[in-house]
């Protein structure tokens, strides 16, 4: 067994027998305005990236939830990618990212102009703690992809949450979080990055080790979630590696499986993404998808 997989299984293990010692440490605020740090991850969501594969996953999972022709709000959009791969793959749908970082909304509205998809994604400078004001009439979906954790404290979490549920009260749209979640173990977020992504940038693997370290417990979203009363939400934590949480409700609005066949314009997957897209599919088997 190479040195990876040790440490992997040791990363497993101390996970799965651990008492909850990390803490969690909002990440530091300048930290996604960086250029390098935006170039970094901007790479990591590219062909060989290690960002494909979550994004193909969401993007399966935010098809199943979009009606044809409907409009998705994306929160915390970084600089775009999910968004660009998600509406190449849905050409009938329409998309709002908002983000808060200048340096990521310019970056994503130079990708989406380069792909051609401006007259159908609109990408924003916008507060994840105060957003429906700023939202069309027309709503299906709103998701949240690895931004989460970029919340300072526990309070702008509350926000968030409260303006998605008057967003869904107001629309009945459907709601689909993704994001990591904290470690037991103050190990595993600087084990993480070196097993997953050894070869990506160092500020790439420092951003992972400081996403983990800042994100929230599944137990913490879950009640963050339920106490606003949104419906039958739906929470579930990664099987066997429980660094990963999904939480989501349905829309009054969905995509049948027989019309997400006909829209999803597919694209096939290098080998090494869908081997991670199809781990990462299998650490949430209650995760339906419309193909």
């Amino acid at each position: 067994m190479g040195s990876k997989n040790l440490n992997l299984l040791w990363m497993l293990l101390q996970e799965a027998f651990s008492r909850p010692r990390l803490q969690r440490q909002p990440e530091p605020t300048a930290a996604m305005g960086d250029p390098q740090a935006i170039r970094a991850f901007h790479e990591q969501g590219s062909a060989g990236g290690a960002l494909l594969p979550v994004y193909h996953f969401n993007a399966l999972a935010a098809s199943y939830r979009l009606p044809p022709n409907g409009t998705l709000v994306d929160l915390g959009s970084g600089s775009g990618q999910y968004l660009a791969y998600l509406a190449q793959r849905r050409p009938d749908i329409s998309i709002l990212g908002l983000d808060l970082a200048e340096g990521m909304v310019a970056a994503g509205q130079q990708l989406l102009a380069e792909f051609g998809l401006s007259n159908r994604v609109r990408l924003q400078v916008g507060d994840m703690t105060c957003f429906s004001s700023q939202l069309p009439e027309r709503i299906h979906l709103i998701s949240s992809i690895f931004a989460l954790h970029h919340l300072p404290g526990f309070d702008d979490l509350n926000r968030c949450i409260s303006e998605i549920a008057q967003v869904r009260k107001k629309s009945g749209c459907a709601v689909w979080l993704f994001d990591h979640a904290r470690p037991k173990h103050p190990r595993t977020p600087h084990l993480f990055p070196e097993i997953f992504t050894p070869d990506a940038p160092s500020v790439f693997r420092f951003d992972s080790r400081n996403s983990l370290i800042a994100s929230f417990s599944f137990k913490e979203i879950c009640h963050a979630l339920d106490s606003f009363s949104m419906g039958p939400m739906e929470h579930h934590c990664a099987r066997f590696m429980r660094l990963y949480q999904v939480h989501w409700i349905t829309g009054q609005a969905v995509c049948s499986q027989e019309q997400v066949y006909h829209l999803w314009h597919d694209e096939k997957l290098p080998a090494l993404a869908y081997q991670r897209f199809a781990a990462l599919r299998a650490l949430f088997p209650a995760v339906r998808f419309g193909k």
